[in-house]
């Protein structure tokens, strides 16, 4: 089963590419939301393709690796403001794949979302990047298991944002999933 096919990632670049992308209009950047939101769909479909046991949690591990892989490497977008923000949307797909990862993995944490996020800023501020980002994934599995995230003030130039936008983002998918299951739960009630 090929969960995010390297002609996915290739459709975004191309729709990139082709976008009119414009920073004083907030609208034209919906490309790179889109992308980040059908990468965390892959995500989910290969979370839901390991609890129905189509796939074992070492091939879910190295399909989550092959998305990273893709968020890796350069693309010429010929613009700088492209560039800038399929980097930042690259950083919110590795938390993202981190988050998933660390949700195969079993890793967890006690502490809570707000908590969490002011140990990653703290290890931002100490250049320790890695354990910023453990920190955020750590989020991410809370939120993939169903917790929000709080309202909270960030540091604006933080590469945390970017990380949090990709957990703003599984955190949409979970509640429109919601949405999507109480519709059906209320037309299977209609049909009856």
């Amino acid at each position: 089963m090929d969960f995010y096919p390297e002609t996915r990632i290739q459709n975004w670049i191309k729709k990139i590419e082709e976008s009119e992308v414009n920073e004083e209009d907030p609208n034209s950047l919906s490309v790179f939301d889109q992308m980040l939101e059908d990468t965390v769909i892959a995500c989910f479909s290969i979370l839901n393709a390991v609890k129905d046991r189509e796939i074992k949690k070492d091939d879910a591990l190295k399909e989550l690796e092959k998305i990273l892989s893709y968020f890796g490497k350069d693309y010429d977008f010929k613009s700088d403001i492209k560039t800038d923000m399929f980097a930042l949307t690259s950083e919110a797909v590795r938390a993202v794949v981190e988050s998933f990862k660390y949700y195969f993995e079993g890793k967890t944490s006690k502490k809570g979302i707000r908590e969490l996020i002011k140990e990653s800023i703290e290890r931002e501020k100490e250049g320790e990047l890695d354990s910023a980002l453990d920190a955020i994934a750590r989020i991410g599995v809370r939120v993939i298991k169903g917790e929000t995230l709080p309202e909270m003030n960030l540091p604006e130039d933080s590469i945390i944002l970017s990380w949090l936008d990709g957990i703003d983002a599984i955190s949409m998918v979970v509640e429109l999933s919601k949405i999507d299951t109480s519709e059906e739960t209320q037309e299977d009630e209609d049909s009856e």
